[in-house]
């Protein structure tokens, strides 16, 4: 478990990064239309893309915002345990 990301957020990037982009939480909502659903607690993107492209690239965006905040590139989320040792030793 990364400790910059929240659980929620863990479970999501160790899910993806095992089953790949077959796990990828897309649904297809009308004709054309594709949403990215809520997944492992983790809600999608407000938005209801064009294409089944257009959303792939929308999750592959934000696994790599995960990856960046696991790598330590990006501040930790104020709900994980990097986020709550940081305040503690400011103050």
């Amino acid at each position: 478990m990364y400790k910059t990301l929240n659980q929620a957020e863990n479970d999501f990037l160790r899910h993806i990064t095992m089953w790949g982009s077959a796990a990828y939480p897309t649904q297809k909502v009308g004709n054309g239309k594709w949403i990215w659903r809520e997944f492992w607690g983790v809600k999608g993107a407000p938005t209801v893309y064009k294409t089944k492209k257009a959303c792939v690239e929308a999750i592959e965006r934000y696994m790599d915002i995960l990856r960046d905040k696991a790598a330590g590139r990006l501040p930790p989320s104020q709900d994980s345990p990097a986020y709550a040792e940081a305040i503690r030793a400011a103050a």
